[in-house]
C-alpha cells in the first residue's frame, strides 16, 4: 500500500512531504500537476474493471493521498500567453482537466482511499464568507465581517467599526486598511464590478498553526511590520507548543475539526484579551515555517499520512 501525493513536484510542500515519507520507507507516487496540461497522459477507463492512471501511473494500491493543489488554475504564470491569446479556450481546456481530476478522486474516496484533505473541503478558503460563518457557528472567535456590492453597506459598516481591512473574498489578493478616500463615491462604485471582504480590524501579533488528526503540530509568530505581511520580507519565529496560549490551540482544533479537515494552517491574531481567527486553509504552505522557523509539520503530515486510516469505503 502507497500514499498518492497530487500536485506540481515543483512544489515545496509536497517535496517535503515525499522526503519525509520516504524516510519512514513508506512508498509513494506522484501524480505530477507540472505535467497537466500536457505531457502528463489521464486515464479514467470504465469497463469491467475501472482502472485510473497518470502517465501510466495506476493509482491501485492506494490507502491514502495528499491532495496538494491541482495547479489548474488559469492565473498561474505558466498560463499568461494562453489566458492572453486564447482566454476562452484555456478555461474550457482546465475546466475539463479539472473533471476528469476531481471525478478520478471522488472514484478514489469511495473505494475507501483516505483524502487530506476530502475534495469538497478543497475551496473553503476561496468561500470566506461561507467558512467564517460555519466557524462562528462552532464558536470559534472570529472577525465582524461584511461581504458586498452596495456602497452604503460599507460605509455603515465604517461608521460603525471605524478601523477597517478589506480583501478579496476568495483570495489572490493582500489586505489593505480602508481609508477616507476609499470611501469616496467613485471608488465605491467600482464594487458593482465585483463583492468586496470588508472586516473589522483586529489588532495583534500574527501566527499561524498547523493541525493534523485534531492536534495542534506547529505554531508560529510571524514579525513583521505591514498589515499583510506577504507583501514584504518578515521573519518566522517557532513557538513552543507548550508556551501556546491554550485559547489560541482550542480555536485552531475547532476551526479544523468543525470544516471537516484532517490538515489545516490556522491564522490567528493573539490580542490583549484572547485571540481572533482569520481564516483556516485546506492545503497550506508549509515549507518556509519549516525551513525558517524549525517547525516540522512535514514530519507531522507525513506520519499521518503514512497510517492507513481504518474507515469504510465511501458509497459509490
Amino acid at each position: 500500500m502507497s500514499v498518492l501525493l497530487l500536485g506540481p513536484r515543483s512544489d515545496p510542500q509536497l517535496a517535503a512531504v515525499e522526503r519525509a515519507l520516504e524516510t519512514r520507507g513508506v512508498d509513494t507516487c506522484v501524480w505530477d500537476a507540472d505535467d497537466w496540461p500536457g505531457a502528463g497522459a489521464l486515464t479514467y477507463h470504465q469497463g469491467d474493471q475501472t482502472r485510473l492512471t497518470v502517465d501510466g501511473m495506476p493509482a491501485d494500491g492506494v490507502h491514502t493521498t495528499y491532495l496538494r493543489n491541482f495547479a489548474l488554475n488559469p492565473r498561474l504564470s505558466e498560463y499568461r500567453d494562453d489566458l492572453e491569446d486564447h482566454p476562452f479556450a484555456l478555461l474550457n481546456q482546465l475546466r475539463e482537466y479539472q473533471a476528469t481530476l476531481e471525478s478520478m478522486l471522488y472514484s478514489l474516496a469511495a473505494r475507501g482511499v483516505r483524502m487530506v484533505n476530502p475534495l469538497e473541503t478543497q475551496d473553503l478558503h476561496t468561500r470566506k464568507p461561507w467558512q467564517l460563518e460555519r466557524l462562528d457557528a462552532a464558536g470559534v472567535p472570529v472577525p465582524e465581517t461584511l461581504t458586498t456590492t452596495d456602497p452604503e453597506a460599507v460605509r455603515s459598516f465604517a461608521d460603525r467599526l471605524g478601523a477597517i481591512v478589506y480583501k478579496p473574498v476568495s483570495g489572490g489578493g493582500h489586505a489593505a486598511v480602508l481609508t477616507p478616500d476609499d470611501l469616496d463615491a467613485d471608488r465605491l462604485s467600482l464594487l458593482a464590478n465585483s463583492p468586496v471582504q470588508f472586516q473589522e480590524y483586529v489588532d495583534g501579533e500574527d501566527i499561524r498553526v498547523f493541525v493534523v488528526d485534531g492536534e495542534v503540530v506547529a505554531a508560529a509568530r510571524i514579525v513583521s511590520d505591514e498589515l499583510d505581511y506577504r507583501t514584504a520580507d518578515h521573519d518566522v519565529e517557532r513557538i513552543p507548543l507548550s508556551a501556546l496560549e491554550p485559547e489560541i490551540s482550542e480555536a485552531a482544533v475547532t476551526a479544523t475539526d468543525c470544516l471537516g479537515l484532517a490538515f489545516s494552517g490556522i491564522d490567528v491574531i493573539d490580542t490583549d484579551g484572547g485571540c481572533t481567527v482569520l481564516e483556516a486553509n485546506p492545503s497550506p504552505m508549509f515549507a518556509a515555517f519549516d525551513e525558517k522557523a524549525g517547525t516540522d509539520v512535514a514530519g507531522a503530515l507525513a506520519d499521518h499520512l503514512a497510517t492507513p486510516a481504518e474507515t469504510e469505503p465511501a458509497a459509490a
